[in-house]
């Protein structure tokens, strides 16, 4: 199994792929590369989700704004265990817009909502190019709206808070924001301002 050169590979091939596990969101395989001088790099592990709309966009974060605050949910992430404040985010779903999808992962993770209009695209993040098969399209949801009191339904999920801009700022600083997808978020967001 050699792929064809899209144009993009630069003369790297996918010589063989074995997949080695999955679960309802993920296959997780082992590639052999053959690098453009001819070595072939084994078992390269490569993460794929399952759903994707397009250009392997695989999920999205939001950042919601309301009054000129920004939201950010607190949450417990078992791999690093420890807390981190982050944008609401999530898989996007079959059939799902990524549009759709960032105005469902809005309400359901934080109980908010924002009218069609006011969800903007940030751009694309590559959140792992090295290991993970996926982008995540960021969104700014403006003029949000509360539909009903924070679920904390979730894994993990145990606080959902406004902000300031002088409280990000220090809550990047201090380290209490490591997720990518909400520093480049915030990051777009702030230079707006």
């Amino acid at each position: 199994m050699k792929t064809a050169d899209n144009g993009k590979n630069g003369g790297y091939y996918l010589r063989e792929r074995r997949q080695v596990c999955e679960n309802s969101r993920f296959e997780v395989y082992l590639d052999d590369v053959e690098c453009p001088n001819g070595k072939i790099v084994r078992d390269y592990l490569v993460v794929s989700p399952k759903v994707e709309t397009g250009n392997l966009v695989t999920g999205v974060a939001v950042l919601p704004v309301m009054e000129g605050k920004i939201g950010l949910l607190r949450i417990y992430r078992h791999a690093i265990q420890t807390f981190c404040w982050e944008v609401p985010r999530g898989f996007v779903e079959p059939g799902e817009s990524e549009q759709g999808s960032a105005l469902r992962e809005l309400e359901e993770e934080t109980g908010l909502r924002c009218e069609g209009s006011g969800l903007e695209s940030l751009g694309y993040l590559a959140p792992e190019p090295g290991v993970l098969a996926a982008r995540v399209h960021l969104f700014v949801a403006s003029r949000c709206f509360i539909t009903r009191p924070f679920p904390a339904e979730e894994f993990g999920h145990s606080e959902f808070r406004l902000f300031d801009p002088n409280e990000i700022d220090k809550l990047v600083v201090s380290g209490n924001v490591e997720h990518p997808a909400t520093l480049v978020a915030l990051l777009h967001w702030l230079r707006r301002g």
